[in-house]
């Protein structure tokens, strides 16, 4: 396979989030990377040269995923239902191609597990998460798109849990649960259409 190498970099950290959200953190080595990318152990090693340097580059990836997808709205608002919208597609979309854990979750099994610097990362990737959603919260119920009581952060961590609880029943049972998901968290803002 004849690649460059910000490309294999890529590959390498595609192939790692899968197999992370697929088997966890000890449930893949680096041969389990590099056999089916047809690169060697090296090339692996080369860009990462342990596996809380992979982690770490895995929660760096997803935390600028987020940031991306969210910064518009972050810095100028707008309206919060594409905004969640966004998220329940960005979610399924997560799940149809071979990532049916998200990041946080997937890390959760092995917390004590990781140095440092990794706890860090994650916590400040989920952080960000929930600052993101309590925003969306805040701006949708001020502009009469949701109705909810309590706190909006209260209701943007209530959100988020119950996506990534969706995500472990969809693995087992399918893409349903998290559609039925979807449409209780529309019920519980008070969206109609």
């Amino acid at each position: 396979m004849s690649t460059t190498a910000g490309n294999t970099r890529d590959q390498i950290i595609d192939k790692a989030f899968q197999l992370m959200l697929q088997r966890g953190l000890n449930g893949f080595s680096y041969r389990d990377i590099s056999e089916p990318l047809g690169v060697k152990n090296a090339a692996v090693h080369y860009h990462f040269p342990n596996k809380m340097d992979l982690i770490k580059a895995l929660i760096d990836e997803n935390h600028h995923t987020l940031r991306r997808s969210t910064s518009e709205f972050m810095a100028y608002g707008g309206p919060a239902r594409p905004q969640l919208e966004g998220l329940f597609a960005f979610t399924m979309n997560q799940c149809q191609c071979g990532r049916p854990i998200c990041m946080v979750g997937a890390l959760s099994i092995d917390y004590d597990e990781l140095n440092d610097d990794i706890k860090s990362a994650n916590d400040h990737f989920m952080k960000d998460s929930v600052d993101w959603l309590t925003k969306v919260m805040e701006v949708g119920r001020e502009q009469q798109e949701f109705s909810f009581d309590g706190e909006p952060m209260s209701k943007a961590v209530s959100i988020l849990a119950m996506i990534q609880g969706a995500r472990q029943l969809a693995r087992v049972h399918g893409l349903d649960y998290l559609e039925k998901i979807f449409e209780q968290i529309r019920t519980d803002l008070g969206i109609k259409d």
